[in-house]
């Protein structure tokens, strides 16, 4: 089975254009997008439509939740208090310019998804999610305390961890062991369709892929793969530049 996954567009429809198109060519078998459809880019209903109209399944970020709430304000990363000022208005725009559907198709959302998959036991199963299973808004870092990270995992029964939320891609295998046998769990995170924060400016996404062959007890046998995805970052740019949105999301946008 080839999963393909992404998070975090922001708003940024070339940006998801461009990752759709190349998530068609490798002719995947399901897709997923971890979160965070909105803020940041002037195009949240055309996101949220693209998406609806591709039968993409969708789990629920916080800025999702947020929005779909109608919340002036909820928490994510400030650095600075220009940040939390600018971040503010990205939320008052967003929420003035989101359609009644798309604002109730939000709340729809669900916070977490579990799948088995796998042909044999020990079965793999997968949890996405946005943050952490646990919290909508934890950031799950690469250097994650790797006890605290088995637990969560177990907590969930999964074996098989993907989110988005942090905007930096990465994959981390896990040694353990099960009935007195190695295994192995992953935790991955797909990186950022809309706003990438790894210096990278093209968008990302993430395939998954597993086969008959696919087992806890083999790493290698659990394939991951991030894809890099140039696109029209001017017209993401000029488009928040044109826009009430402030221009600082515009130079957040790291440039080749």
């Amino acid at each position: 089975m080839k999963i393909a996954l992404f998070s975090d567009v922001h708003g940024n429809l070339p940006a998801l254009e461009a990752v759709l198109a190349d998530i068609e060519a490798q002719q995947v078998d399901v897709c997923y997008c971890l979160g965070d459809l909105v803020d940041f880019a002037p195009w949240p209903n055309e996101v949220i439509d693209l998406l609806r109209r591709r039968n993409v399944l969708v789990i629920q970020g916080n800025h999702d939740a947020g929005i779909g709430a109608h919340r002036a304000d909820f928490p994510y990363s400030y650095r600075t208090a220009a940040e939390e000022a600018a971040g503010r208005q990205a939320i008052a725009c967003t929420n003035a310019a989101i359609t009644d559907r798309n604002r109730a198709y939000l709340r729809t959302l669900p916070h977490n998804l579990l799948l088995d998959a796998g042909q044999q036991p020990p079965y793999l199963r997968v949890l996405l999610t946005h943050g952490s299973p646990a919290d909508v808004n934890q950031y799950i870092t690469p250097d994650y305390d790797a006890e605290g990270m088995l637990e969560l995992l177990e907590e969930y029964g999964a074996n098989i961890l993907c989110m988005g939320h942090t905007h930096r891609p990465y994959h981390r295998v896990l040694a353990t062991a099960q009935a007195n046998q190695p295994a192995f769990k992953h935790t991955i995170n797909v990186g950022s369709v809309g706003q990438p924060k790894d210096g990278d400016p093209r968008a990302t996404w993430c395939l998954l892929e597993l086969t008959e062959a696919s087992t806890l007890a083999a790493a290698d046998s659990v394939r991951v793969q991030h894809y890099r995805v140039a696109y029209d970052l001017a017209r993401t740019v000029a488009a928040i530049q044109a826009s009430a949105i402030p221009g600082l999301y515009a130079e957040a946008l790291p440039r080749a």
